[in-house]
């Protein structure tokens, strides 16, 4: 075996280590601010669609008429003018249809 003595030398880096350390720490925590902001942020928004869930719920509970065939005025409706439910002319009458504005324009 060789009796060479080696040594330790640092590669010549522009940071200490414990500059570096000190620098990847503050990095994380600005890095963790905007996911602390968002995450704050979203948990709100669950609440409300929660909230607003239950209020649309109690809603519908109280509700008379829960459901729409059995609603005086679309009773009415299709007596009048609107023929049979899931018919033609309601098809036409009810149902939206897309149309591609950017092609109106040429």
């Amino acid at each position: 075996m060789s009796k060479k003595k080696h040594l330790f030398a640092e590669d010549s880096f522009f940071l200490s280590r414990r500059k570096f350390m000190a620098v990847g720490a503050a990095f994380v925590a600005a890095l963790a601010i905007p996911i602390g902001w968002f995450s704050s942020k979203l948990e709100r928004r669950n609440e409300y669609i929660k909230a607003r869930s239950q209020g649309l719920y109690k809603d519908d509970s109280l509700a008379k008429k829960r459901v729409s065939h059995a609603n005086p005025a679309v009773e009415k409706y299709y007596k009048e003018f609107g023929g049979e439910p899931l018919g033609h002319m309601s098809h036409e009458l009810l149902h939206t249809h897309f149309v591609d504005r950017t092609k109106l324009s040429s």
